[in-house]
């Protein structure tokens, strides 16, 4: 489906797909003031069928979604975001992270980043196994005194809190609280064994992508619950969710949240230097922010389009999905596939996708 003016973001998909390698597969939804204008899928091999309700692998998308659940905590009064992580889980406070608060988890300044990573993927499918070796971790540097990306411990430090909080793992907590309410049945934090063969392979052209793609198309590691990288979902209900955070909060006249909570997650708290990524990101509380983050000096290389601003909030996903709302132009857009690209390519990618949204709105 394409609504007129439109017809730039189907062409760019078509040629994206086409240029992807073999069997690869996509899908694209545009939400315009509200209503879908742009709802796309398809696969480079016609014998592979995708349809609009294909899940794919999202990796770091996950993130919004695990930090979505801690916003519904703490609108709850359940949970403080200046409060130290020990205080909900309290074998956190081992190695130096006794100071590591909900608000540090949210902005990768909790001092764990990614300095066990090698040996830590042996434990990925085993929750109680990897939350106690997370405990465990000494910090790398005191919290709060650094932003360093928090890879995978993002979301095993706060699926926890969300588990110790509310007494359900954080993808029985989202599926009830917002999966299921919305609609969203292609949705899973944790993709089930049998919904597994829907999702299509990862597949890769860059060298620098190899290992992922072996890692990640392991049913071992693509079915255990990892709420930084593990979220499974189509293009259509990623635009759905954040037509819910574009909105204020509200999705099919029932509120999943207040519009101060969306509005405080999804603006800017830490705009500078991230010592994993060794660049600038703009970083909300889960969220990556326009009007500063991953852009190049040529404005038609920003992964947001040309038309990003702070009004605009996102999430990306390794290699391969995006998803971006912007408040001004109410516009929301993802994209997903299984193809998977290093950098600069993935990012070009984005953009290209990005852009050809800012053109029919802007033309």
């Amino acid at each position: 489906m394409v609504t007129p003016p439109f017809e730039k973001v189907s062409a760019q998909f078509d040629k994206l797909l086409q240029s992807q390698p073999l069997h690869s597969a996509a899908q694209v939804v545009v939400r315009w003031q509200g209503s879908p204008v742009v709802d796309l899928a398809g696969s480079r091999d016609s014998t592979r069928a995708v349809s609009t309700d294909t899940p794919f692998l999202t990796f770091s998308i996950s993130k919004a979604f695990t930090a979505v659940a801690i916003l519904r905590l703490m609108e709850e009064g359940r949970l403080e975001l200046d409060e130290p992580v020990a205080c909900y889980w309290p074998e956190f406070a081992r190695g130096g992270k006794q100071s590591a608060t909900i608000r540090h988890a949210l902005l990768h300044q909790a001092g764990i980043p990614a300095p066990h990573l090698n040996r830590q993927v042996f434990s990925w499918p085993f929750w109680g196994l990897v939350t106690r070796g997370v405990a465990n971790e000494p910090a790398v540097f005191p919290p709060g005194t650094q932003t360093a990306y928090h890879l995978v411990n993002f979301g095993f430090i706060l699926g926890e809190v969300v588990r110790r909080v509310s007494g359900l793992p954080v993808d029985r907590y989202l599926h009830k609280n917002f999966f299921k309410p919305m609609g969203l049945q292609n949705t899973h934090m944790r993709i089930t064994w049998n919904t597994l063969p829907r999702t299509p392979q990862l597949l890769t052209v860059s060298p620098s992508m190899l290992t992922n793609v072996r890692l990640f198309n392991l049913p071992m590691i693509r079915t255990a619950l990892l709420p930084a990288a593990g979220l499974h979902s189509t293009a259509r209900e990623l635009a759905a969710f954040f037509q819910m955070l574009l909105d204020g909060g509200a999705y099919q006249e029932q509120r999943y949240l207040k519009p101060e909570t969306v509005a405080l997650a999804t603006r800017s708290h830490y705009d500078g230097y991230d010592s994993y990524i060794k660049g600038n990101m703009n970083w909300g509380l889960g969220f990556i922010m326009g009007g500063g983050s991953m852009r190049s000096p040529d404005p038609y290389q920003w992964v947001m389009g040309r038309g990003s601003s702070a009004a605009t909030f996102s999430a990306m996903g390794m290699g391969t999905c995006m998803v971006w709302a912007d408040r001004r132009a109410g516009l929301v857009t993802a994209f997903t596939t299984n193809a998977m690209l290093g950098e600069p390519e993935v990012s070009q990618r984005w953009a290209q996708v990005s852009n050809a949204v800012w053109d029919c709105v802007q033309s």
